[in-house]
């Protein structure tokens, strides 16, 4: 198989992509990042390209789109968005399709309540109209870990990912590790992040969303409840939900996401 052309560049409001593949555009959110750039050549980029070449390969012309540096700490969810619909309508001058993945899939929300003449059709993945009650909890948790060391605390998020209370004593120690690896360039852009999307909550307007929606998600995927995941889709009148029995927070990486996504949107 041929190789897919990697392409750097970024939106307006400062906001940098990394674009992969051609065929019909598909503005990619990603899930929590540290820093607000591309990602770096080696393990950041590799990481990256796993998540969305697969996307490029069936067709999408994919725009892995992070949020920008310089974030005002006391940023609301909603002007997140703002500069996203922004930057999507200057580049593209029409809608075009959006896959929010976790805390992304928390902005494709707020696109849609917001914005929704900048978007096509949206893929929330592992996301729901508000943050649940394990992620609300392992964000503070990070949060705090931010503000008081610095340290990106990765074994605050063992709970939304493993249920063995047993297990996730296990591998904190081996998180506390990875963490250090984890370097936070500009801590006051992480934390003004956390801090808006802890306000996130669009439950009371999904049912106004006329917005072709498809929620994905995994039902081992404990930072949300089932009921959730279910009840965002399912408020909005064109929303759909796909939930695969056994998978996690990481849906994105199954192969059975792509096809699912490819077939929503050229639906």
């Amino acid at each position: 198989m041929a190789s897919l052309e990697i392409r750097e560049g970024t939106f307006s409001g400062g906001l940098p992509y990394l674009s992969v593949g051609s065929g019909e555009p598909l503005v990619y959110l990603p899930g929590g990042t540290t820093n607000h750039r591309n990602p770096k050549p080696g393990l950041e980029r590799m990481m990256t390209l796993r998540t969305v070449k697969p996307l490029a390969r069936v067709g999408f012309a994919v725009y892995f789109t992070n949020r920008w540096p310089g974030m005002a700490p006391d940023i609301t969810f909603a002007e997140v968005a703002e500069r996203h619909a922004e930057a999507i309508q200057d580049y593209f001058g029409e809608p075009v399709h959006v896959l929010g993945h976790s805390t992304g899939g928390s902005l494709a929300l707020q696109l849609i309540a917001d914005r929704p003449d900048v978007i096509r059709k949206a893929v929330v993945a592992s996301a729901a109209y508000t943050l649940g009650p394990v992620a609300k909890r392992s964000q503070q948790e990070l949060l705090h870990a931010i503000e008081t060391t610095g340290r990106f605390a990765a074994e605050t998020l063992l709970e939304g990912m493993v249920r063995s209370r047993w297990i996730r004593l296990v591998l904190t120690p081996l998180m506390r590790v990875v963490s250090r690896r984890i370097r936070i360039e500009n801590p006051t852009d992480t934390i003004a992040m956390l801090r808006a999307e802890d306000a996130f909550d669009v439950r009371a307007r999904l049912g106004k969303i006329e917005t072709e929606t498809l929620v994905i998600c995994g039902a081992q995927d404990y930072y949300w409840t089932l009921e959730m995941f279910a009840e965002t889709a399912f408020r909005m009148p064109h929303g759909r939900l796909i939930m695969y029995p056994n998978r996690g927070h990481a849906v994105v990486t199954a192969p059975e996401f792509v096809l699912d996504v490819s077939a929503f949107l050229r639906a």
